[in-house]
C-alpha cells in the first residue's frame, strides 16, 4: 500500500556501506558524479564540507539526483559520503568511509492531489488500485536496479569490496 508522495525503494535510512582502509576519495567523487550525468539525472551537489584536524581529514559530500519519469512521478537518489580519520598517502586516502544511498518514488511531484480531502482520497486510490502495479512492478524495479548500478559503480571505482 501506497500512503504519501514518496515510496520508497530503500530503507528509509537508506543503503548503508561501510569501509575501513585505502580508498580512492576523488575517484569515488568523480565516478559518482559522473553516474548521475550518464543515468540522465539533474544533479546536485547540495553539500561538500572539508575539514582536517590532527588525526585525518573529515569529508561530508552530499549528493542529490532526479529525475522525471512523467508528469506525475519523478525518480530521486541521495547519496551521501562521509569520511573520518582519512590521512592522504600515495594518492590515495586511508581511513573510515561510511557512504548511504536512499532512493525513491515522489508520487505527484506538481502537488495537485494534496490541498483537499477528496483529492487526497483520490491521490490515494489512484496511486493503489488504477496504477499500483505500474508503481511496484515497473518504477520501483527501475529505480531499485539503479540504485544497485551506483552502489556497485561505487565499489569498483573506489576499490571497496
Amino acid at each position: 500500500m501506497i500512503k504519501g508522495q514518496k515510496d520508497y525503494v530503500t530503507p528509509k535510512q537508506g543503503l548503508i556501506l561501510k569501509y575501513k582502509g585505502k580508498f580512492d576519495f576523488k575517484n569515488l567523487y568523480n565516478t559518482s558524479k559522473e553516474w548521475f550525468k550518464k543515468n540522465n539525472y539533474i544533479f546536485t551537489e547540495k553539500e561538500y564540507k572539508e575539514k582536517y584536524s590532527s588525526i585525518g581529514t573529515e569529508f561530508r559530500i552530499v549528493f542529490d539526483g532526479e529525475r522525471k519519469i512523467d508528469d506525475y512521478s519523478s525518480f530521486h537518489i541521495s547519496f551521501q559520503i562521509y569520511t573520518s580519520n582519512a590521512v592522504k598517502t600515495d594518492g590515495k586516502y586511508s581511513g573510515n568511509l561510511h557512504m548511504t544511498v536512499l532512493a525513491y518514488i515522489l508520487l505527484d511531484r506538481k502537488n495537485k492531489w494534496q490541498y483537499s480531502p477528496l483529492k487526497s482520497f483520490l491521490f490515494f486510490f489512484y496511486n493503489n488500485i488504477i496504477i499500483f502495479n505500474k508503481i511496484k512492478n515497473v518504477y520501483e524495479d527501475k529505480l531499485y536496479a539503479e540504485v544497485m548500478e551506483l552502489v556497485n559503480n561505487i565499489k569498483k571505482y573506489s576499490n571497496l569490496k
